[in-house]
């Protein structure tokens, strides 16, 4: 294969994996092979944070696990830890929301 091919065989297979993203951001439910796609994880990670019930899932079948891609998304979104600034904002928020009258 010449040098021209080769590129654009590089560039077909880009453009296809940026395909398969796009495609799976529009998925509803995932399967295993889609959340570890989706989140970067090994299978093993992921069927240990579901064997200790620590990632929301469902298995409606004996052996295949499905994960709702918003739970998901609510789920690794929680516990937020706020950079310096954005946390003295919501302090200064919530002191002024709850103490206005007294110093």
């Amino acid at each position: 294969m010449d040098k021209q091919n080769s590129s654009l065989l590089k560039l077909l297979l880009e453009k296809i994996d940026h395909l398969d993203e796009a495609a799976l951001v529009k998925k509803k439910v995932f399967n295993v092979a889609n959340l570890q796609m989706y989140t970067g994880w090994s299978l093993s990670k992921i069927y240990k944070l579901t064997s200790a019930r620590l990632i929301p899932f469902s298995k409606p079948t004996n052996g295949s696990l499905f994960f709702e891609r918003e739970k998901i998304e609510e789920w690794l979104l929680q516990n937020p830890s706020y950079a310096e600034e954005e946390l003295g904002e919501k302090i200064h928020t919530h002191l002024k929301k709850h103490f206005r009258g007294n110093p």
